[in-house]
């Protein structure tokens, strides 16, 4: 394995762009050599054991393209964590201020901005190819040792694939590459225009983001009221290609369309797609019994990119279904892609919040901390949490938020004989239901006759967890001084 992993965590930034009548118009030309800049970034990633304290500083290369505004462009992966970015023009090292922009992990694309005066006057901004050119030979670009190197890339194929912990399908160019170890954000070219950058890579195959999506990013971050985000519609689904199922919902004629089965809390075409539905069409796009279309560039593509493509959050999206017998024609409201629905996320928004109360450590199970047990987690973390991950990840709902677990217990004389619990889901406190640290916090304010009593869901270690309420904030100071912990909580209390 070399070059970027293809599981990582990602963390989004948010700010605004000036809009598009303050930004120069697209221009191209220019070398490469004056289209593509490194980047160092330092960052340190929250310890998902100890969710109150940071990692050890540290420093990932990448690279960046030119972009009109003047901005640069990489992957927001690149960006997780980060508290300094430093830049390499030409090769080399430049004193200057580098900020994030706007960084969106539900496409992995971020533009950042350098506050050095006169920085860009001898870079070019890139030009964008109209789409990627899949039967040309491609040209991946990084610095290296104050020299720009130029490998050649082969594509693959093209799949619609989700960003590596975002919300939206798009299309990914796959791309077999004479560059090693590479993933980090590197601009990909055809004829001295740009068709896309660098996402992962794993020995030589290589996931680019396809320019589609980069000159769709780029035009919302222009919009004159503010970056809309990507539109995306997340519903479960089946193939239709079982002609006894097909027969069974009543569907005539030739296997077509893909049978939904369910529609999570929050989505698109929440409300609108019930379950047994036959989504025949989608924007005029008929869809095949596996869930494919026909792209007018790219050819048959899977259908989950039709929401973004040509589409923004607040287009109604046309689509026919067959249901009760009939056809049906719906206008699907598009939302923006956001992963903060799934009730285990597959990243962190922010600093984790935590809760340390008598020395148990209450978290809410997310993606990064299923990662913590490295890349093979799903092996190695345990079976309950994997088994909730994999089943139930987009299962939220207004009323459950999120899964809340006691990650570990820090020894104490006050919860002496619970110190072998860990990584168990709290379903109520105090006979409250809770779904995020701050209701753990809140419901621990309500005991119930002197006691405070966690209930858990089944497991092989404890049901219950039952500690006397008047110790309870006396045994946290003395856990928080013994084991050295800043503080007591860090509380999200916003909803999605």
């Amino acid at each position: 394995m070399s070059g970027r992993p293809l599981a990582a965590v990602v963390l989004v930034l948010a700010a605004s762009l000036p809009t598009a009548a303050q930004e120069p118009p697209e221009t191209g030309g220019g070398t490469t050599e004056a289209q593509v800049v490194s980047l160092a970034i330092t960052f340190q990633p929250w310890d998902q054991d100890r969710p109150w304290a940071k990692k050890s500083p540290q420093v990932r290369r990448a690279e960046s393209v030119v972009v009109p505004g003047p901005y640069l462009l990489t992957t927001a992966f690149v960006m997780a964590d980060a508290t300094h970015i430093e830049v390499e023009k030409r090769g080399r090292p430049v004193r200057a201020t580098v900020r994030p922009v706007l960084v969106d992990p539900e496409v992995d694309l971020a533009l950042l901005s350098v506050e050095e005066p006169g920085f860009f006057d001898d870079l070019k901004p890139v030009k964008l190819a109209p789409s990627v050119p899949i039967r040309a030979a491609l040209r991946t670009a990084r610095w290296r040792n104050r020299q720009l190197e130029m490998q050649t890339s082969r594509v693959t194929r093209v799949e619609v694939q989700s960003s590596l912990f975002g919300a939206v399908e798009h299309p990914f160019v796959l791309v077999t590459t004479d560059l090693s170890g590479g993933g980090w954000g590197e601009p990909v070219f055809s004829d001295g225009t740009l068709v896309g950058l660098s996402a992962s890579q794993s020995d030589q195959s290589a996931r680019i983001i396809a320019v589609d999506v980069i000159a769709a990013f780029l035009r919302e971050a222009r919009h004159p009221e503010g970056y809309r985000g990507m539109a995306s519609l997340d519903f479960d689904w089946q193939v239709n290609e079982d002609p006894a199922l097909a027969a069974y919902l009543g569907l005539p004629g030739p296997m077509r369309g893909i049978v939904v089965t369910g529609v999570p809390w929050g989505t698109s075409a929440y409300g609108i797609l019930e379950p047994r539905d036959i989504l025949l069409s989608l924007d005029g796009k008929a869809l095949d019994e596996s869930g494919y279309y026909v792209h007018p560039r790219y050819g048959e593509l899977r259908f989950g990119y039709i929401a973004s493509d040509g589409h923004v959050p607040g287009d109604l999206l046309p689509a026919v279904v067959w249901r009760d017998g009939k056809e049906v024609r719906l206008q699907i409201p598009l939302r923006r892609a956001d992963s903060e629905l799934d009730m285990i996320p597959n990243r962190q928004l922010g600093p984790p919040p935590y809760l340390v109360a008598g020395g148990f450590v209450f978290r809410e199970l997310d993606g990064p901390y299923l990662r913590s047990w490295g890349d093979e987690w799903r092996k190695r973390a345990p079976t309950q949490l994997v088994v909730r991950s994999a089943l139930f990840s987009e299962d939220q709902a207004a009323d459950r938020r999120r899964i809340v677990i006691i990650s570990s217990v820090l020894p104490s004389a006050y919860n002496l004989g619970y110190h072998d619990v860990s990584d168990l889901e709290v379903v109520r406190v105090n006979g409250q239901v809770v779904d995020s640290v701050a209701k753990v916090a809140e419901a621990l304010q309500h005991p119930e006759d002197g006691f405070d009593r966690i209930e858990l869901r089944p497991n092989f270690v404890r049901n219950e967890i039952v500690l006397d309420a008047a110790g309870l904030e006396a045994a946290t100071a003395e856990v928080l001084e013994a084991y050295r912990i800043p503080g007591a909580a860090r509380l999200d209390e916003t909803s999605p």
